[in-house]
């Protein structure tokens, strides 16, 4: 007897049951529904997430999620070089079960604690430029997606990560948005879109908003701290006056604290250290503002950027964690915790 196929059926079951009684509120997003964070793990973060890390990672840290109120995690799906150079993906786009199966031990770890993925699509950028690239990514796409259309541990598709940066929004870019967002809806009616702009949802706007708006809040801090949640709330509103009623999520925000005097970046690296990275009573205070502007907007919710710090080089990009390389929790951690408590009890 195959106790895998069996196994996975009764997943499937599960899911397709799950997604028809929850289909509403997937849909709906209620306000301050999603109380999520960005994720990569810790010492195999980006292209190792899927070729390096463990299911045991994966266990962990979706239970460290849980004990911060997570409910939603925002990962990324790769196509990508490297992806293809482990098995995991064929040169004409199409997914192998190798990855398949890790996607689902993803899932799997995640729903064991109560917590729903966005998944969002990256692509190497000679793809989405290439002769024939529509059909390597819908072929990519198909299989993604069909594979999980009733699945109920999936909340969003996000199709592309800060597509309007002027790095990314070339003709290749525009196109694949242009055809993406009619092609998902067309394999899954189930699962709603969105698209993790930096800002600029006018450029967006030239080739079709998803269902659900997203921008990340990267405001300067000197700004964002002299204005405080009213500058947050001025980008909440420029998303609405284009979106309209669609909901808005926060779907990234956060600072580096590699210039906290206790626990920032070691003495070798200061002197690569920019001007927006702070400390950790900074980083607080950044959260403290962005939670609060969230708060008052009803919006559908925020995804901080990131659960852990990462041990590379670049104290700009390493220390933005809410979790210590320890281990321990920085106090954006903890208040974070006590927010999402709050946005849970409320919306029972």
């Amino acid at each position: 007897m195959n106790y895998r196929i069996i196994f996975i059926v009764i997943v499937l079951v599960a899911c397709g049951a799950f997604a028809a009684e929850e289909a509403k509120l997937i849909h709906e997003l209620k306000p301050l529904s999603v109380r999520g964070v960005n994720y990569y793990p810790r010492d195999t973060p980006w292209s190792g997430l899927w070729t390096k890390t463990t299911p045991e990672v994966w266990e962990h840290d979706m239970a460290l999620a849980a004990s911060l109120g997570v409910n939603t995690i925002r990962t990324f799906i790769q196509f990508e070089p490297h992806v293809e150079q482990a098995g995991l993906m064929q040169r004409d786009g199409q997914l192998t079960s190798a990855y398949l199966d890790k996607i689902e031990c993803l899932l799997a770890a995640a729903w064991r604690h109560q917590i729903r993925l966005i998944f969002c699509f990256e692509f190497d950028p000679r793809w989405l430029t290439a002769p024939g690239a529509a059909a390597m990514w819908k072929r990519a796409l198909s299989v993604l997606v069909t594979a999980h259309r009733t699945d109920g541990r999936v909340l969003l598709w996000d199709l592309m990560n800060e597509p309007d940066d002027d790095a990314k929004w070339t003709v290749g870019t525009r196109a694949y948005l242009r055809d993406a967002l009619p092609f998902i809806k067309r394999l899954d009616s189930n699962h709603r879109t969105t698209v993790g702009i930096t800002w600029r949802i006018n450029r967006l706007a030239e080739c079709g908003l998803p269902n659900v708006l997203q921008y990340h809040e990267y405001c300067p801090k000197t700004e964002l701290f002299e204005k405080g949640p009213t500058r947050v709330i001025h980008s909440i509103v420029n998303q609405r006056q284009v979106g309209g009623a669609r909901p808005v999520l926060i779907g990234e925000f956060g600072q580096s604290t590699a210039r906290d005097p206790q626990h920032g970046a070691e003495e070798l690296l200061c002197g690569k250290i920019g001007n927006d990275p702070g400390t950790e009573a900074e980083q607080v205070r950044l959260y403290e503002i962005v939670l609060a502007a969230a708060q008052q907007e009803r919006i559908a919710g925020v995804l901080p950027w990131c659960l852990h710090d990462y041990p590379i080089n670049n104290p700009n990009e390493s220390y933005f964690g809410l979790v210590r390389a320890d281990g321990s929790l920085k106090p954006a951690a903890i208040r974070l915790q006590a927010t999402f408590a709050k946005w849970r009890e409320d919306i029972r």
